[in-house]
């Protein structure tokens, strides 16, 4: 009898043990607690390496995840180093605390490059040590990557399906929380290229890539190993083109190029083309508009706006179409907070089902807009600053008009993107940002050291950033999103000018590869 009670007092401790042991290794335990050891840091400053852990927990906590206080976690460390703990010494420090997961790792800045390396160990061994690492240009993107950084920490806690960076089509995982390198570099020296636009202009079903130049175009094919030329369009020298537009307006599967473009004497000279065999034929031109493409209702739609006789634009914004071979203005109703085409985007950033409106104001500061008008959030930052503009020599006021001593100089934006990148039904914003080095103050002469390009996204209160691209010696003059080579997947496409107040010297074309 005292043996058959040992074994059933056996079986029912090995089932309590055994069911123990299911519960370690199940996600909900890996959710109670973690103990984040502080990380060993080199070439920070002193305030970001005291405040490391705190920053770090912080993110894991909004994520779910439960940390061990700080106070707790000193006290069991005791005497201890704990940037000198190796694997073995840390396990055996979490089954004193009572967690499963360990996380210790290092933060290390050196030649330009902050690197994060992480370590996460399970007390029980059950399974191997789950590493996330990451690079960071700078101190300011370190700190806004660490809520990609907490995603991924996540990810391996819980055992979730990792994003695989060999899969085509993923996008790619630097565009979580770091910035991104460039995959290709084109040159082009003794040009100005001030403008790109990318779309299907002979009708084939594959892209093209239109070049703008202060009074030329070109339209190119990549071929894959190469660009080879399509066809070229040029005006007088008198003429200063400000920007180019590829959209569909009439229908026929070709999309038409529409090009800002100004005089010497500071009017609107601006004018339409289609690609015709291998020539480009003017539509119509001498136009007094801007022109800006734009993605509404997920399609790529031309607008337009007047400028004024001594102010920057006036009237409404329209929407351009071809019917019939002519022109159509139709005027754009309920675009609340829009003034300038050329300053505005529309875009789901909240996923809601009416979009919101991104907006960068006189100062160039970003503000988002309800679809009623209201004021949801402004930036402080200064985005879209370049050196396009045209003079209107005849024009002795201010952009609203109020008189001034000076002719007038009109400083174009640059575009505004709105994507969905990762296709959560949120729409992220891309801006691009260009350092000052003289300018901010004295505006009709502007150097600029080096420019990036910025994603944005809406985090329930504010725009924060998602991503940049590394930073690009020169000036950015122009960018778009959109598939270049023709290998079913978008790239970032960035035009840049590197040259002394931009009269002579190089550009380059910058292609970002957004998914691997």
């Amino acid at each position: 009898m005292f043996f058959k009670k040992g074994v059933i007092l056996k079986g029912i401790l090995t089932i309590i043990l055994g069911l123990w042991l299911l519960f370690l290794n199940s996600p909900s335990f890996s959710q109670v607690e973690v103990l984040l050891l502080p990380l060993r840091t080199s070439g920070l400053s002193l305030s970001l390496s005291q405040e490391l852990w705190e920053l770090i927990s912080t993110r894991l906590i909004s994520e779910g995840i439960t940390v061990v206080e700080r106070s707790v976690m000193e006290r069991f460390l005791g005497k201890l180093d704990p940037e000198a703990l190796n694997e073995d010494q840390a396990r055996l420090l979490g089954k004193k605390v009572g967690v499963r997961w360990v996380i210790l790792g290092k933060a290390i800045g050196i030649g330009g490059v902050i690197s994060l390396d992480l370590k996460i160990l399970d007390v029980t061994l059950t399974s191997s040590p789950r590493a996330v690492c990451a690079q960071f240009p700078d101190e300011g993107a370190l700190v806004l990557g660490l809520k990609g950084i907490a995603s991924q920490i996540k990810e391996r806690l819980l055992g979730q399906k990792e994003i695989s960076l060999r899969s085509k089509g993923t996008l790619r995982a630097q565009l979580l929380y770091q910035s991104l390198g460039y995959s290709k570099l084109l040159r082009f020296p003794g040009k100005f290229i001030k403008g790109l636009a990318i779309g299907d202009v002979d009708g084939d079903g594959q892209n093209e890539l239109v070049l703008m130049e202060p009074h030329k175009l070109s339209v190119y094919r990549d071929t894959g190993e190469g660009l080879k030329m399509v066809a070229e369009f040029e005006k007088p020298s008198t003429y200063n083109f400000l920007n180019v537009n590829l959209s569909d307006l009439d229908g026929d599967g070709k999309a038409e190029i529409a090009v800002s473009a100004s005089t010497e004497e500071g009017d609107l000279r601006s004018f339409v083309l289609k690609l015709k065999g291998n020539e480009l034929k003017e539509i119509k031109g001498n136009l007094n508009r801007y022109f800006r493409s734009m993605r509404l209702g997920g399609r790529k739609v031309l607008l337009s706006q007047a400028i004024g006789p001594d102010r920057d634009y006036v009237g409404g914004i329209e929407e351009v179409r071809l019917e019939k071979g002519k022109l159509i203005f139709k005027p754009l109703k309920d675009l609340k907070g829009a003034e300038w085409v050329l300053s505005f985007v529309l875009g789901r950033f909240s996923g809601a089902e009416k979009p919101e409106t991104a907006r960068l104001n006189e100062l160039g500061e970003l503000e988002v807009l309800s679809p009623e008008g209201e004021r949801l959030w402004k930036g402080s930052k200064k985005y879209g600053a370049s050196d396009n503009y045209f003079d209107r020599p005849k024009v002795f006021a201010d952009a609203k008009g109020m008189p001034t001593g000076m002719p007038r100089r009109v400083y174009l934006p640059l575009r505004m993107e709105v994507v969905d990148l990762d296709k959560d039904g949120y729409e992220e914003l891309l801006l691009a940002e260009n350092q000052f080095t003289l300018g901010e103050t004295f505006e009709r002469v502007r150097l600029y050291n080096a420019g990036r390009i910025i994603s944005l996204v809406w985090d329930g209160m504010a725009m924060a950033e998602a991503w940049r691209t590394q930073d690009i010696p020169g000036c950015i003059f122009d960018f778009e999103v959109g598939d270049v080579d023709n290998d079913g997947l978008v790239e970032l496409v960035v035009a840049v000018a590197n040259a002394p107040f931009f009269k002579s010297g190089s550009s380059n074309l910058v292609v970002f590869e957004l998914y691997e």
